[in-house]
């Protein structure tokens, strides 16, 4: 059977329509099955886009295309194709993948790229307190410090937060300026500290968060609108050796500069940044927090596109700025597929997916067999943890149930396959025992099975889905229909398509057609040339190749009829029988083309029309079929809810 990815392009017009109104009314009907208005609207909108027009004659013209195919598709029905085994397998496949995406996209990514985005149009300055966390810290150690930070905010107010970041805080960087960590925008903290910082309100102080650092508690201090992404070029002279030296240098090129004011050119030859000289000092796209704050504030102050700032010093040296382009408030389809890209990169995917699967824990009644988790850890014993280990058959084979989502069901069958490929997690290095191992791959199991069970919810729970899917669904019963009956048809039908070819003939005709030759000289002797020119003019390519060519192959041809625009060479000759067209030399080679015929136009055979001919066969059965179907399926049209749709 053909795949679905074929049906998709054909059936590009058909896809997708929204959440049916709790009084849609029916727009027509096709054998009995309606189809409501949204439906139809929908899809008519996103076909047309920005050309929609709702006078009549588009929407009458694209309602007759919607009820032809819906018509197929019950025909598709009424052959049985719904439950062919292929059809219904291919649903099935597609109805699978769809879902998974549906769900990650909708639950975990679309809600993390709005929300990066929303943040990303302001900047944050926010102060925090670190409760240190140890790279491998234990139980004990991060229940400490989370005891700690507890005690910590029960004392703090915006007013003392100062005094108790001096005094209590981990971080050695911010401490000394009373926690205060500067600005930042969305992608650039921890997800739980970012989000700490923008749930936060001005002033105030958040709850405790975690992350891999240890326990934080953040005072938003400020809020401005986002300095967005800067495209500099800069000319760097440099302070390490001699500060004064550098000083009188980017003086005196910022005074050459407001003279001729070619910067690339300047950068190229004076300045001390080798990575960006090369370029012209193009350093590109730029965020805050990519250098020194107050360095960042005047560069990013820079109000035109091409502005030179005066000398400016940062920790590197002293700098000549150059604004190439600035973007504050980019919209969000811009800026989509990159924060996406950005976000599966990082663990806040991980951390809203968890979220998410402790939501569908709840909503699906979860239940963990702690007896058979209990047997399952004695019968891996300590050898789970180490390259020993191999699962013997009263595990491989083991239906036991560990837990249950819904109707969906965990063994522990499913837990030993998922152990033998987990070799990071079970042959841990931090002497985690084999119940705390057990934990971690029984969470991976668990992840996947709510996923799993969520994606058979999808149409229970969104009703653009369900309508999603009929649309697929209906999609591979029209490709079925019209690759039985119309494409196979075509192809194989070799007496249908005679007949058709000959009713139809006249449609297909060659336009009028050049007969030419084209030689090859293996010289650049003049005399010889015209004395092949002149033997040419008169007789045929074969009678010329044989009276010069002996034991020299001096004379090569190809010939070829070709029609109008069918060859550049061609359509420069003088369409006239025996026209020469002028020499042309290259690599010791000559060559000339000759115009041998005019051929007039000739109606073409079934062979040469081939291709156009059975193009044209597939429309004239389908044209028939739909013919058919039209008497045979009853089709009836609202048309008061169509006319309803007319703005002329």
């Amino acid at each position: 059977m053909s795949t679905f990815s074929h049906a998709i392009a054909l059936l590009s017009l058909f896809f997708t329509y929204t959440t049916f109104a709790q009084n849609d009314p029916i727009l027509f009907t096709v054998n009995d099955q309606e189809v409501r208005l949204s439906e139809f609207s929908y899809i008519y909108n996103k076909t047309n886009g920005d050309r929609v027009k709702f006078d009549e004659a588009s929407i009458k013209e694209y309602l007759e295309l919607y009820i032809n195919f819906k018509l197929q598709v019950a025909e598709g029905v009424d052959m049985g194709l719904d439950k062919n085994t292929e059809v219904v397998k291919e649903q099935n496949q597609y109805k699978k993948q769809l879902a998974s995406t549906y769900l990650t996209d909708r639950e975990i990514t679309e809600k993390l790229v709005k929300e990066a985005y929303t943040r990303s149009l302001e900047d944050r300055n926010i102060s925090h307190i670190l409760i240190a966390l140890g790279k491998t810290p234990t139980e004990e150690q991060i229940n400490n410090a989370r005891n700690k930070a507890n005690r910590i905010r029960k004392n703090l107010t915006p007013e003392n937060f100062e005094e108790y970041a001096k005094k209590d805080s981990d971080d050695g960087y911010s401490k000394k300026k009373g926690g205060n960590l500067g600005y930042f925008t969305s992608l650039q903290l921890p997800y739980n500290l970012e989000t700490a910082a923008y749930e936060t309100e001005i002033g105030q102080l958040s709850d405790v968060v975690q992350t891999k650092f240890g326990f934080h508690i953040v005072k938003v201090n400020e809020v401005r609108e986002a300095y967005g992404q800067i495209k500099i070029g800069h000319i760097l002279a440099r302070t390490n050796k001699d500060p004064d030296r550098a000083k009188v240098l980017i003086d005196s090129l910022y005074e050459e500069l407001k003279k001729d004011p070619n910067f690339e050119e300047l950068a190229k030859v004076h300045s001390q940044d080798n990575g960006s000289k090369r370029r012209g000092g193009q350093i590109g796209w730029i965020g805050i927090n990519t250098f020194d704050a107050e360095f960042e504030n005047q560069v990013f102050a820079l109000g035109n596109d091409g502005a030179i700032s005066k000398p400016l010093e940062s920790s590197a040296g002293w700098h000549i700025i150059k604004r190439y382009q600035a973007v504050k408030k980019p919209k969000y389809i811009d800026v989509k597929s990159e924060i996406t890209s950005k976000i599966k990169k990082k663990p806040r995917f991980e951390l809203v997916q968890n979220a998410l699967v402790s939501e569908i824990k709840e909503e699906g009644n979860f239940k963990m067999m702690n007896e058979t988790v209990d047997s399952l850890i004695s019968m891996l014993g300590d050898e789970f943890t180490t390259y020993k280990w191999r699962p013997d058959s009263k595990l491989t084979s083991n239906k036991d149930i560990l837990f249950t989502i819904g109707d969906t069901k965990a063994s522990i069958r499913e837990f030993i396959t998922i152990a033998q490929r987990s070799h990071t997690e079970r042959l841990n290095r931090n002497s985690k025992s084999t119940r705390e191992v057990v934990m971690t791959i029984l969470d991976k199991l668990i992840t996947q099975k709510c996923l799993a069970y969520e994606e058979t919810q999808l149409e229970r729970k969104y009703p653009e889905f369900k309508a999603l899917m009929r649309e697929y669904e209906e999609g591979i019963l029209l490709f079925e229909v019209k690759k039985q009956l119309i494409w196979d048809k075509a192809s194989s039908d070799e007496e249908g398509l005679l007949a058709f070819y000959e009713e139809n003939k006249s449609n297909y005709k060659w336009k009028e057609r050049a007969k030419v030759t084209f030689y090859t000289l293996n010289t650049t002797d003049e005399k010889l040339i015209k004395k092949i020119q002149a033997k040419a003019k008169k007789k045929s390519a074969d009678e010329v190749r044989s009276l010069f060519n002996g034991e020299t192959e001096v004379i090569q041809y190809t010939s070829g009829i070709y029609e109008p625009g069918k060859n550049a060479e061609v359509d420069q000759l003088k369409w006239k029988k025996g026209f020469m067209s002028p020499l042309n030399e290259k690599n010791n080679m000559t060559y000339f083309t000759k115009l041998e015929s005019v051929v007039s136009p000739t109606v073409k055979s079934l062979d040469e029309a081939r291709g156009y001919v059975v193009a044209d066969y597939q429309d004239y059965l389908e044209k028939e079929l739909i013919k058919k179907l039209k008497a045979k399926f009853k089709v009836n049209v609202n048309e008061d809810i169509l006319t309803s749709m007319i703005k002329e």
